[in-house]
């Protein structure tokens, strides 16, 4: 490609906007612009860089699989029956034609794989079948920041297995696992996997981004999800419960001040109304309710978790701010996190304004639901496993499905089997982010000038510059070595634009093309120079250009 031709513009600066490394070089390079917010369009080098990442999970990842396109819009009643319509809620962009049937812009693939396949893959002799698609996707993010990350309208590559054996599934996810890895390290991406119940996903690690990690070693957890070992105080002999005068403390802090004793030994009360019905919580005073935890320990989600109002909780015998264990159960759910039945002589609200009550220990004194870990991860923390955390800020770019039967069964999608017997596919696949896989490339590949990407990745590996095009003997001799690397298939892209050298050479760094020839003052000798982006200069004959170009991409 000869940049005379090519639309490229490159920018100095970066947009006071850009919040992330791979958002501002994306908009420098000419990759892409910003169409709204969370909307982008991409540019013909940043088009081409993501051809060439979806030609390589074509062939890394998506092999052996079948390509299919399927339509991006697709009616209220597909949803309906996976019941996603309503759980996506506010996320999916809803749309109605002029006769107000309902549809949906769709935001994932499962629904419409086995829409597809439903009427036709009758039988466990058609199986296995893995079918994939490039697709555009859409979701109403709501505050998008992150570029690429988090666009509400983005590309995807996303596949879907159909399995009638479990071993032959599980085996399936097992290889899709090694694919996927064996690709981002070889993208040379910095990432974590994260265990899911339904799925394996797939973050790269870089600043700026909204997710946060918890790593502990080689595992890795969503922040709001890690478990931790919380550090028990002292232990202590019990004593004789007793109640205590605290007027107006309805803090921890307050409650630990006044009394002399530490939070951690203060036991916080969390009042709320789950589905309809009263829910108290208890957590060391020291630590917050993880709402995510709560959610996953209740199984509902957090809509239907509310705080409970002052009204509900004077009928229920107990007092705001004074809330305590004792006599509760009764009345209301008790839920009581591990690390409360672990703390010797506690202070508890004595559910009466203006007192609480002091060395309470579980099990003597009260007894409820005990949870195993409820609480936020903080600075410090250490895993089950005795290691600290440490906390990472990273990105979505893959996702691998868990074999399972809950599509298939939620729309009656099946299959008949050796025995004649209709029963529910097994469905896996994947899906890959491709603007989020995009952005962990920038991430991981660029310096103070721009990017700078290894061979073989980006869409051009040499990048010729003529120094000055108004010099015949440069011109003509960059054209010929142009020629011949493209006559050997080796991409290629010819800066013969009339601008200054210096614009040039920055925008050739800015692009990240790892091979760099110059075409200038020595073109009249037939020499020209070659370099690593970055690396140190050397000269050569310009016959000599094909073969070392060629031992520089095979090494």
């Amino acid at each position: 490609m000869k940049l005379s031709r090519y639309y490229l513009p490159t920018l100095r600066e970066a947009p006071a906007d850009a919040r992330t490394e791979a958002h501002k070089w994306m908009l420098r390079a000419g990759m892409a612009r910003e169409a709204g917010v969370g909307l982008f369009t991409f540019l013909p080098y940043g088009h081409e860089l993501m051809k060439a990442l979806e030609a390589r999970l074509e062939k890394d990842f998506f092999q052996g699989g079948s390509a299919v396109s399927l339509s991006p819009l697709q009616p209220r009643a597909l949803w309906e029956e996976s019941g996603r319509w309503e759980k996506c809620g506010s996320q999916m962009f809803k749309v109605a034609d002029r006769t107000n049937r309902q549809a949906a812009l769709s935001p994932a693939s499962e629904e419409a794989f086995l829409s597809l396949v439903g009427g036709e893959l009758k039988s466990y002799k058609q199986l296995p079948l893995f079918l994939y698609e490039k697709a555009l996707r859409y979701k109403d993010v709501p505050k998008p920041v992150s570029g690429l990350a988090d666009a509400r309208a983005y590309s995807v590559m996303d596949g879907a297995r159909f399995d009638g054996d479990p071993e032959d599934a599980e085996a399936f996810f097992g290889e899709e696992q090694k694919r996927a890895e064996a690709l981002l390290n070889a993208l040379g991406i910095d990432y974590r996997a994260v265990d899911t119940p339904d799925s394996l996903v797939y973050y790269a690690l870089a600043e700026g981004y909204k997710e946060e990690l918890a790593l502990d070693g080689e595992s890795a957890y969503m922040k709001d999800e890690a478990p931790i070992r919380y550090p028990l105080p002292e232990g202590e002999a019990p004593k004789e419960a007793e109640a205590v005068y605290t007027p107006d403390a309805r803090t921890i802090k307050e409650l630990s001040d006044m009394i002399g004793v530490e939070a951690a030994r203060c036991t916080k009360a969390v009042d709320l109304r789950v589905d309809g019905a009263p829910v108290f919580v208890f957590v060391p005073g020291d630590r917050e309710l993880n709402q995510k935890k709560l959610e996953n320990y209740l199984g509902v989600s957090g809509d239907k978790i509310d705080m409970l109002d002052e009204a509900t909780i004077l009928e229920l015998g107990t007092f705001p701010g004074f809330t305590g264990p004792i006599g509760l159960g009764e009345k209301a759910r008790i839920i009581v996190d591990r690390a409360v039945t672990g703390i010797d002589n506690m202070v508890v609200g004595a559910n009466k304004e203006n007192y609480h009550i002091k060395n309470v220990n579980y099990g003597r004194d009260f007894e409820g639901e005990i949870a195993d870990d409820l609480l936020d991860v903080a600075e410090g923390d250490v895993s089950p496993a005795g290691v600290a955390y440490t906390f990472r800020e990273a990105f979505e770019v893959a996702r691998i499905n868990k074999p399972s039967t809950h599509f298939s069964e939620a729309m009656n999608a099946g299959f008949l089997n050796a025995q004649g017997k209709e029963v529910p596919y097994i469905l896996g696949g994947a899906t890959w982010h491709m603007g989020a896989l995009l952005a962990a490339v920038l991430e991981n590949h660029r310096d103070d000038d721009g990017l700078n990407f290894p061979p073989h990745l980006g869409p051009y590996d040499v990048a010729i510059t003529v120094a000055n095009v108004k010099k015949e003997e440069q011109k003509a001799l960059a054209e010929k070595v142009y020629d011949a690397l493209v006559d050997k298939g080796i991409s290629v892209l010819l800066d013969d634009r009339n601008e200054r050298a210096g614009v040039k050479f920055k925008d050739r760094d800015l692009l990240g093309i790892p091979l760099q020839l110059t075409v200038g003052k020595d073109a009249e000798e037939g020499v020209v120079e070659l370099k690593r982006r970055g690396g140190d200069v050397g000269k050569l004959p310009a016959e000599e250009v094909l073969l070392r170009i060629a031992d520089a991409l095979n090494n």
